[in-house]
C-alpha cells in the first residue's frame, strides 16, 4: 500500500511541468567549428551524441532488469558516446521511417552511414561486435551498431535501397533511444521482445498513387535474421512493411513483419533472447509482427498519440536446458508473446514536453530467456526539457507490475530464477548532448 501511495505522489510530482520536444540540431558543432566545406562540397555530415543518466529502483536490489533495458545496474550510467558519419540521400522516402510528400527527385543518388559507439548501450551484432577482444568482460563496450551504404532511384514515387547493418524498421521504437529521438528513457516490452537490428538488404519505395489517397510506402528486406551478422542457419529471414500517411500527414499507419527460421546453435546463448535448439538441425520458425497507429492533434500538431500492438511466436526445439538452468531457459514448445502499448506526447512549449505511456504485455510461455512467463504491465511518465536546442534533460518515473508464478524484478540476473519482487518503481534522469 505504501509503495503505491509513493508511486502516485511521484507521478504527480513528475507530471507537474509540461513537456514538448524541441528540434535537435545535427552536426552543428562539426560544421561550425571544424569543416563546414565537407557538407557544402560533398554533403557528408559528421555529428555526435553523448548520453548519460542516473537510475534508481525502489527495492533492495541494484538490478534494474528488465525495466532498465540496456542498463542492468542502478547508479550512474554512460549510455553512449558516439559519432556518426553520414551522406544522406535526396529522396522523398526515408528508409525505416516511411514516405514523405513532395515531388520525387529525378536524379539517382547514393549515400552511406557509419556509426561508432562506446558505452553501456551495447546492442551487439552476433558474429561481429561480440568477437572484438577489447569488449571481453567489459561493462562498457566499443561497437559499430550501424554501417551501410544506400542508393536512390527515380522509380515509381521514389525508391531507395540500403545494404549493411542497420537498426530494425519493425516496431514503434526502432533501434536505440535516440534513433529517432524518443520521449522516454526506458523502453516498452514490445521493443525488448522484437529484433534490434539486421544485416542484409532493404528495399523501400513510395507508391505512385493519387494524392487524395494519401502516401503509400512498402518495404521488403532479406536479412541474416535477428541481430546476426553470422547467421545461425543457412536460411535468411524476410522483412515486409506497409505504410500509409494521410494527405495532411496527421495520421500514420505502419504494419511491419519478419519471418524466418531462427533456431540457435547448441551451446551458443549469444543468439538470444529466444533460444530454441534442435538436436537434428531442424528448422525452427519464428515470426514477429507490429502494427502502429500514430495521430497528431492540435493546430500546431502539439499532441501526438501512438498505439502499438505486437505479436510473435517461436517454434520450440527438442533440446532441454541443463540442470543448472530453470525450465523455460530453452524453448521446447511453441511459445507466443503479444501486447499493446499506447503513448501520449504533449508539446506545450518549444523546449518542454511531457510523455505518458501505458503497456500491457504477455509472455504466454516464458519465451524470453531471462524472464518468467506471465503478464507485465507498465506505466511511464517522462519530461523532456531543452535548456538549449543541443541539450536534453529528461527525468522519468516508471512503475511495473507482474502477474504470474515468477518474480522478475529485484534479486540478481537472471531474474528467471533469482528475482524476488513482482513490482518495481524506477526513477531516472538522463542528459543527452547533440553535437
Amino acid at each position: 500500500m505504501f509503495k503505491r501511495f509513493r508511486l502516485y505522489t511521484l507521478l504527480i510530482f513528475v507530471t507537474l511541468p509540461l513537456q514538448v520536444e524541441a528540434g535537435q540540431p545535427q552536426g552543428w558543432f562539426y560544421q561550425l567549428f571544424v569543416d563546414r566545406d565537407l557538407w557544402q562540397d560533398h554533403r557528408i555530415n559528421i555529428y555526435g551524441r553523448v548520453q548519460a543518466g542516473l537510475m534508481y529502483n525502489d527495492n533492495s536490489s541494484d538490478n534494474l532488469f528488465p525495466t532498465g533495458f540496456f542498463n542492468l545496474d542502478e547508479g550512474f550510467i554512460l549510455n553512449r558516446t558516439e559519432i556518426i558519419v553520414e551522406k544522406p540521400l535526396r529522396t522523398t522516402y526515408k528508409p525505416r521511417i516511411g514516405p514523405f510528400p513532395g515531388p520525387a527527385p529525378e536524379n539517382w543518388d547514393w549515400g552511406f552511414l557509419v556509426q561508432g559507439r562506446y558505452g553501456q548501450d551495447f546492442s551487439r551484432t552476433y558474429g561481429f561486435d561480440d568477437e572484438l577482444n577489447i569488449n571481453e568482460n567489459e561493462r562498457r563496450v566499443f561497437i559499430l551498431p550501424q554501417w551501410f551504404v544506400k542508393a536512390y532511384a527515380p522509380w515509381g514515387g521514389g525508391t531507395t535501397f540500403q545494404f549493411g547493418t542497420w537498426f530494425t524498421n519493425i516496431g514503434n521504437e526502432i533501434g536505440a533511444p535516440v534513433d529517432p529521438p524518443s520521449p522516454f528513457y526506458s523502453h516498452a516490452y514490445a521493443m525488448m521482445y522484437g529484433p534490434s537490428k539486421h544485416f542484409g538488404g532493404l528495399l523501400s519505395t513510395r507508391l505512385p498513387v493519387a494524392k487524395e489517397l494519401g502516401l503509400w510506402g512498402i518495404e521488403l528486406g532479406l536479412v541474416q535474421g535477428w541481430n546476426n551478422l553470422q547467421d545461425n542457419n543457412s536460411e535468411k529471414s524476410l522483412i515486409t512493411a506497409l505504410q500509409w500517411r494521410s494527405p495532411d500527414m496527421r495520421t500514420w499507419i505502419d504494419f511491419e513483419s519478419i519471418w524466418g527460421n531462427e533456431q540457435s546453435e547448441n551451446g551458443v546463448l549469444d543468439q538470444r533472447p529466444f533460444v530454441a535448439v534442435s538436436s537434428n538441425d531442424e528448422n525452427l520458425f519464428r515470426q514477429f509482427h507490429s502494427l502502429t497507429l500514430t495521430q497528431w492533434l492540435g493546430k500546431e500538431k502539439e499532441w501526438r498519440i501512438a498505439v502499438n500492438a505486437v505479436y510473435g511466436d517461436q517454434e520450440g526445439g527438442d533440446v532441454v536446458a541443463a540442470n543448472a538452468n530453470p525450465p523455460g531457459f530453452l524453448i521446447t514448445e511453441n511459445s507466443q508473446w503479444y501486447g499493446v502499448n499506447g503513448s501520449v506526447v504533449w508539446q506545450m512549449k518549444k523546449d518542454l514536453q511531457l510523455g505518458l505511456r501505458a503497456e500491457w504485455f504477455t509472455d504466454r510461455d516464458g519465451a524470453y530467456f531471462l524472464l518468467p512467463e506471465g503478464r507485465y504491465n507498465a506505466w511511464t511518465a517522462s519530461v523532456s526539457w531543452y535548456p538549449e536546442p543541443w541539450l536534453r534533460i529528461r527525468p522519468e518515473i516508471r512503475y511495473d507490475h507482474y502477474s504470474g508464478a515468477g518474480q522478475p524484478f529485484g534479486g540478481e540476473l537472471p531474474t528467471l530464477f533469482s528475482g524476488n519482487e513482482q513490482e518495481q518503481t524506477l526513477l531516472s534522469v538522463d542528459a543527452t548532448l547533440f553535437l
